[in-house]
């Protein structure tokens, strides 16, 4: 007989590791259910003892009565409504939210039939408070069929379902979810955590909201490491009508993460150094001493890493030795990065979200690119905003977009920019944030 320490060291060694594994799974499991039950309510309850109302006939459709009801298992009401919108009859189930019904309001269904028919052919399930996120379920012979959209950018199309379209009607979501989930990463979409996380975001956000007023606007015009508004260019001062650029407000966000911890700001030469070993091609470069088409990146960069270096190593100047694109985003699901320009405009509102999930507590850089000039047209850096994504205390995501001294948003850049990309960079914001006061040395 062999020794009990040969041949059983191994299995009385892996068989706790393998326990201790299958008890984090089973915790992170049950935590993420209870974390998803929260953000997203369930109306199953609902559904199912309306589940005759989705193929009533249309008359009955179109006198029925809105009625709102309690369930025994949550403590939310729902809302059971139907609508006549001409070519289709809706039978809703919205979830009551602060006292209202949305029918954007997560986990609230829309239950779509075509006039005509007496079988729903789609259900809309919101998954946030936000009418940009949502399911949309059809069936698909004695199955269903799902496409997920995320800020209203279709995310993946026709994931397959194991459910008849009638059990897709009547399961809670959650159900939906866990036999999904080898296809959709689910906790990456409604990640663990609170909403703590974004504090520090909020709080730049109201900080210098606060202060937009009261920013000049200025071409080629930035904060000098003194105080002084300058040329970008030259480092001259401004003498009339001082003001910011967009890079210059760029500058000024992150000049009040480093001015209360080292007393000074941002060096507007260390900023407008040139990484020309990191990026670009040998055509493009030959244009850099005269056009400058990678200047908004470069000085995004540059921002980003004075703020890495004071956060890791309290000082803003970086080692040299950092590779300038250490903050560089160029990795988010669903998104195609495309280097030294980015993504996509048109898919910011869902790249934000998943950005804001994934590494709650950062605010973001972006340098826009758009073809520019002539002989030889380039694709030319050309302007610069600051994203700041966060989910705030009810729950509901939000991207606040500042650029050039004002306030704007994600539809703002859409619109202006629509075919065009942008290049991400990040930052960790900070509470301590304090904008800068505008005006000379002194002053």
């Amino acid at each position: 007989m062999l020794p009990q320490t040969l041949g059983s060291s191994k299995a009385t060694h892996t068989f706790p590791l393998i326990l201790i594994l299958f008890v984090a799974v089973a915790t992170y499991a049950r935590g993420f259910d209870a974390h998803f039950d929260e953000l997203v309510p369930d109306n199953s309850e609902i559904r199912r003892a309306h589940a005759t109302l989705m193929r009533a006939p249309e008359a009955e459709l179109r006198n029925f009565v809105q009625l709102t009801e309690s369930q025994r298992s949550w403590e939310h009401r729902v809302r059971v409504e139907t609508r006549d919108e001409g070519d289709f009859l809706y039978v809703l189930f919205l979830n009551e939210s602060f006292g209202r019904y949305p029918v954007w309001g997560a986990g609230s269904y829309v239950v779509r039939r075509p006039l005509g028919e007496t079988e729903p052919d789609q259900v809309k399930i919101f998954l946030r408070s936000d009418p940009g996120y949502y399911l949309r379920i059809f069936p698909h012979a004695n199955r269903s069929r799902m496409d997920l959209h995320i800020a209203d950018v279709a995310t993946s199309r026709s994931i397959p379902v194991p459910l008849s379209f009638e059990q897709v009607l009547r399961e809670p979501l959650h159900r939906i979810m866990e036999l999904t989930g080898r296809t959709v990463d689910w906790p990456v979409l409604f990640p663990l955590g609170g909403t703590q996380n974004y504090a520090a975001v909020e709080t730049m956000v109201r900080r210098a909201r606060a202060a937009l007023s009261d920013l000049p606007d200025a071409e080629d015009g930035a904060m000098d490491e003194h105080g002084n508004l300058v040329f970008i260019e030259s480092l001259v001062l401004q003498d009339q009508e001082p003001g910011f650029n967009c890079s210059g407000f760029a500058k000024w966000i992150v000049d009040g993460i480093i001015k209360p911890v080292n007393g000074r700001y941002l060096s507007i030469e260390q900023l407008k150094r040139k990484h020309p070993d990191h990026r670009g091609h040998r055509w493009g470069l030959q244009h850099d001493a005269l056009r400058d088409p990678y200047f908004g990146l470069d000085w995004t960069r540059n921002l980003a890493l004075a703020a890495h270096s004071l956060h890791v190593h309290g000082t803003e100047v970086p080692d040299h030795t950092i590779d300038p694109r250490a903050a560089d985003v160029n990795s988010v699901p669903f998104s195609r990065y495309t280097r030294d320009v980015g993504f996509p405009v048109s898919e910011l509102g869902r790249i934000m979200y998943l950005l804001a999930v994934s590494e709650p507590g950062h605010f973001y850089l972006g340098s826009l690119s758009r073809p520019f000039g002539e002989e030889p047209v380039l694709r030319q850096h050309t302007h610069v905003a600051v994203l700041f994504p966060y989910i705030d205390r009810n729950g509901i995501f939000r991207v606040v977009v500042m650029e050039r001294n004002v306030e704007s948003s994600l539809v703002s850049l859409r619109r202006r920019y629509e075919n065009e990309f942008i290049h991400l960079v990040r930052v960790r914001a900070d509470e301590r944030y304090e904008p800068p006061h505008i005006g000379r040395a002194g002053e």
